[in-house]
C-alpha cells in the first residue's frame, strides 16, 4: 500500500503490526484490515483487505424492508462533504444510503414519516477504538402497522436485538479472522514457537528486557549429511527443550530464523552472575539432547553458540554481536559489553570499502616504490608498494596497505586495485633502467583478467627480466601445483620470481626446490631481530646457505641501520631493503 497520508496505513508501517478498524473514504465507510510483509525478515510493506459495510445487512433486507446508511461525524470530513451529505444533528452528517433515511433526515422526522424508524447503535469504530460515525438502518413500518401496531413495535424491538447481535457477529466475526491471521503470522509453523514478527513487537513493548540468543553449531551441516526433514526434526526437538526452559525460568520463547533461538522476559533488576548460571543451565540442557529421528541409526546431538543482552534498545544485535565474538574465542557463550561491541569496527570497514571505491574512481590507488641495492649500497631495483591518497578536511593522507588491503579482498575491491597497481607500476618502469618488483598473491596468477594486464605491460619493456613477481601470500596454498606452474610460464617468457618473506608461511625448503625461484626474500621479522636472537642468527646463515647451493639471490628486508646491513653482508646476503637505503616515496608525481 502506496499510501502514506492514511492513518492506518502509517501506524502499519511505523509499528510494523496488524490493524484494523473503519475508514472514511470520499463519501462511503469501508472496513479495513492491514498486515506488514516481510521478506527475509525485512519489512517491504503491507497487504490490505477492505470490506464495504453494506454486505453485512444484504441478506437481512430479503426477511426484513430494511434501509442502510451511514452517519459520520463532521470532524471528519472536509467542507465539500459536508455540504453533499445531509445534518442529523450537532454533530453527524448523514452521507450514504437510501433515498428513503434521506427523505427521512431532510424532513426532519416530519410529514408521513411518522411509521419510519431509525436505529444508530451500531458504532462504527476505527483501528484506534476511535467511533467515527454509525451504521443507520430504518424500517418501514407502514404495510403492517394497520394490523398489529403493538406487535409491530415489538418487532422493532426485536429487529434492533437483531441488529445487535448482527453487529456483535460481525465484530467477533473479524476478532476471530483476525485472531487467526495474528496466530499465523506471530507463530513460526515447524516449532510452534513464537515467530521473529512476534518478537519484533515484544521488544517494542518491553522496556527493560534481557534477551538470549542461541544457534546450533554447523548446522547446515547437520541439513547437508542427514538431509533437510531429519533437520527440521533436529529444529523440533530443540525447540521443545528451549520452550521448557523458557517456561521454567519465565521467558518467552521463539524461533527467530533457521536454527536461531530466542529467549525474552522483560527484567528490572539484572543480576550478571545469575544469569550466568542461567546461560551454563541452558547450554549443558540442549547440548545434552539425545536426539532421535526414524530412519536415521545413530543418536543425534547437537551444541549451541548463545549470547546474552541486557538493555532496552537493541539487545538482539548485541546478543549476535556477544555471538560473533565467542566463535572467534572458541566459547560456548559469551555476555555482551562493550569490549565485543563490533558497530565501531562495521562502521570503519564501510569507511575504509567507500574510501577504496572512491580513490579507484578518482586514480588516488597510485604505487610507492622502495629502493633495493646491492653490497655497494647502490639501488638496482625497487619493489612497488600500493599506497590510497586520501584528502580528510584538505589535508593530504597515504594510507599503507595493511589500512585497506584486507577489506578489499572481503570486498571483492582487490582484483580492481591489483589491475591499476600493475599497469601503473609497469608502464612507469617500462621507461626506466633499473628492474621493478611487483607483489603476486597465488590467487593472482589464475585470474585471467590480472595475467593478460601483466603480460601486456610485459611488452613495453626491453627485456622481460627487468620484471621481478614476488609470491606473498604466508598462508597455507591449496593448489600448489597450478600455482608452481603458473610460475614456469612467467619464467618461459623471460619474468624473474621471488619468494617473498621466506621463512614463514607455505615458503618452505620443498616449495623452493619445486619453483626454483631467482630471488629469495628474507622474512622481516628475522631480520629486525638479527642483532639480538641468536635464533634469528642461525635461521638467516642457513637461508643464505641454502640459496647459494642453489644459485638463488638473496634480499634481505627491513634493513634499518648500518649495523644490520653490515652483519648481513658478512653472512652473505646479496641484496638489501629497508629504511637504510630509502623509504617508500611516490616516484611518479
Amino acid at each position: 500500500m502506496l499510501n502514506k497520508k492514511r492513518t492506518l496505513i502509517l501506524d502499519t508501517n511505523t509499528l510494523q503490526r496488524p490493524f484494523s478498524g473503519f475508514e472514511v473514504g470520499n463519501l462511503e465507510m469501508t472496513y479495513r484490515i492491514t498486515k506488514p510483509i516481510f521478506y527475509n525478515d525485512v519489512y517491504v510493506g503491507n497487504v490490505e483487505l477492505g470490506i464495504s459495510p453494506d454486505i453485512f445487512l444484504k441478506n437481512l433486507s430479503s426477511i426484513f424492508k430494511t434501509d442502510i446508511g451511514v452517519a459520520i461525524d463532521k470532524s471528519l470530513l472536509d467542507i465539500m462533504l459536508i455540504k453533499k451529505g445531509i445534518a442529523i444533528d450537532e454533530n453527524y452528517i448523514f452521507i450514504k444510503g437510501s433515498e428513503q433515511l434521506k427523505k427521512y433526515f431532510h424532513y426532519n422526522h416530519k410529514e408521513n414519516m411518522e411509521l419510519y424508524k431509525i436505529d444508530m447503535s451500531i458504532t462504527l469504530d476505527n483501528h484506534l477504538s476511535q467511533t467515527l460515525g454509525h451504521f443507520v438502518v430504518g424500517y418501514d413500518m407502514s404495510a403492517v402497522a394497520k394490523k398489529d401496531r403493538e406487535f409491530m413495535q415489538r418487532l422493532f424491538f426485536m429487529l434492533v436485538v437483531i441488529m445487535l447481535t448482527l453487529g456483535a457477529i460481525h465484530h467477533f466475526g473479524f476478532s476471530k479472522m483476525l485472531n487467526h491471521f495474528s496466530k499465523q503470522v506471530y507463530t513460526d509453523h515447524l516449532t510452534a514457537l513464537l515467530s521473529r514478527h512476534a518478537l519484533n513487537d515484544n521488544l517494542l513493548s518491553l522496556k527493560d528486557k534481557v534477551l538470549l540468543l542461541s544457534n546450533i553449531k554447523q548446522f547446515s551441516l547437520i541439513n547437508e549429511l542427514y538431509g533437510v526433514d531429519v533437520g527440521n526434526e533436529i529444529l523440533i526437538k530443540a525447540a521443545e527443550a528451549f520452550d521448557e526452559f523458557a517456561k521454567k525460568y519465565k521467558f518467552d520463547a521463539y524461533r527467530i530464523s533457521s536454527d536461531e533461538f530466542v529467549l525474552l522476559k522483560e527484567e528490572e533488576n539484572f543480576d550478571e552472575d545469575e544469569y550466568y548460571k542461567i546461560i551454563e543451565e541452558l547450554q549443558s540442557k540442549i547440548n545434552s539432547l539425545e536426539i532421535f529421528v526414524a530412519g536415521v541409526d545413530e543418536v543425534i546431538t547437537i551444541e549451541v553458540y548463545s549470547g546474552i543482552a541486557f538493555n532496552d534498545k537493541h539487545p538482539l544485535e548485541d546478543a549476535q554481536m556477544a555471538i560473533n565474538k565467542a566463535k572467534k574465542q572458541s566459547l560456548p557463550y559469551l555476555m555482551y559489553s562493550q569490549k565485543v561491541d563490533t558497530k565501531e569496527h562495521s562502521q570503519n570497514i564501510m569507511r575504509v570499502k567507500r574510501c577504496i571505491k572512491y580513490a579507484l574512481e578518482h586514480k588516488n590507488v597510485i604505487p610507492f616504490f622502495q629502493p633495493i641495492t646491492n653490497r655497494d649500497g647502490e639501488i638496482i631495483k625497487y619493489e612497488a608498494l600500493v599506497r590510497i591518497v586520501e584528502f580528510d578536511g584538505g589535508a593530504k593522507k597515504i594510507l599503507p596497505p595493511c589500512d585497506f588491503l584486507d577489506i578489499s579482498m572481503s570486498s571483492g575491491l582487490y582484483i580492481k586495485i591489483a589491475k591499476e597497481m600493475l599497469v601503473q607500476s609497469l608502464s612507469f618502469f617500462a621507461q626506466r633502467s633499473e628492474k621493478i618488483s611487483i607483489n603476486f598473491l597465488p590467487n593472482d596468477f589464475f585470474n585471467p583478467s590480472i595475467m593478460d594486464i601483466l603480460v601486456e605491460q610485459i611488452k613495453k619493456f626491453d627485456s622481460p627480466k627487468r620484471v621481478i613477481v614476488e609470491i606473498t601470500e604466508q598462508e597455507g596454498v591449496e593448489n600448489f601445483d597450478m600455482l608452481r606452474k603458473a610460475a614456469e610460464k612467467l619464467r618461459e617468457m623471460g619474468v624473474q620470481i621471488a619468494i617473498d618473506d621466506f621463512g614463514s608461511g607455505y615458503a618452505n625448503y620443498a616449495h623452493v626446490l619445486e619453483i626454483k625461484p631467482d630471488y629469495i626474500k628474507i622474512d622481516g621479522s628475522l631480520i629486525q631481530n638479527i642483532l639480538t636472537e641468536s635464533d634469528s642468527k642461525i635461521l638467516v646463515k642457513s637461508i643464505v646457505r641454502f640459496a647459494k647451493e642453489l644459485n638463488i639471490t638473496t634480499v634481505a628486508e627491513f634493513v634499518e641501520n648500518e649495523e644490520i646491513f653490515e652483519l648481513l653482508k658478512e653472512y652473505g646476503v646479496d641484496e638489501f631493503q629497508g629504511y637504510y637505503f630509502g623509504r617508500p616515496s611516490d616516484l611518479i608525481s
